[in-house]
């Protein structure tokens, strides 16, 4: 994990969820990896530049820990 592990303290954590992702998987087959790894990638740069850290991925979903509320909300 980059930036040194996890904050400590008072954390706030954001979960993510791509909604309609198994109508977009059915609908763009093949297609549908290239979108998901462009969410990933649009969805990181934002949180990164708020401070957050990735915990982790499952499905199309991420978990986000931020030391500040104030924080997660801007990188939502």
């Amino acid at each position: 994990m980059a930036g040194g592990g996890l904050p400590t303290g008072t954390l706030t954590f954001l979960f993510t969820d791509l909604e309609g992702s198994t109508h977009l998987l059915q609908r763009l087959g093949d297609r549908y990896p290239a979108l998901l790894a462009a969410h990933y990638e649009l969805m990181r740069a934002a949180f990164g530049h708020s401070g957050g850290r990735e915990v982790g991925t499952r499905g199309d979903a991420l978990f986000v820990v931020f030391d500040q509320a104030s924080a997660a909300v801007a990188g939502a």
